[in-house]
């Protein structure tokens, strides 16, 4: 078995840095992308006053006719992005438009459920090899299953 070489006493001392500048002790020249790998991997949510002081720097940068032409695009896009979401859900039978019953086109109790794979193999999984053979199989499955869901909303015995 290959056994890999002890770390020098170089890359001993830049592992320290990197882990000192990861925790605000320092700087290291692979921290931020250190930093965006694992925010790309497990994103953070971004405090509320960091969200402010972002937008209020943006802002700032702005002219004040184009920063209240920002804001308007902003509200405007906003208030058609509800609309367009509300008219989804009328239209789907979702939600029923004020002043109308709701009437449900889809019968859900029947449509498959997401489900283990594990009723398609009989046997393990070998160590090695067969890895697209097994991916078929499970595309296969549940494409069989999408299709059955499509043809039950539509309404196809």
């Amino acid at each position: 078995m290959d056994r890999e070489p002890a770390p020098t006493e170089e890359e001993v001392e830049q592992a320290r840095a990197l882990r000192d500048a990861l925790e605000g002790r320092g700087d290291h020249a692979d921290a931020e992308l250190a930093r965006a790998l694992r925010l790309a991997v497990r994103p953070t949510e971004l405090p509320h006053l960091e969200h402010q002081a972002i937008l209020h720097r943006t802002l700032a940068k702005l002219p004040n006719r184009r920063r209240s032409f920002a804001l308007r695009i902003a509200g405007v896009g906003t208030s058609l992005a509800l609309a367009a979401a509300v008219a989804l859900l009328v239209s789907r039978g979702i939600v029923a438009a004020p002043g109308t019953e709701r009437h449900d086109t889809v019968a859900t109790a029947s449509l498959m459920r997401s489900r283990t794979t594990q009723p398609l193999f009989d046997q393990p999984f070998p160590r090695q090899g067969g890895e697209s053979a097994r991916i078929d199989r499970i595309a296969w499955a549940r494409g069989r299953d999408y299709r059955a869901n499509l043809f039950e909303r539509m309404g196809v015995r």
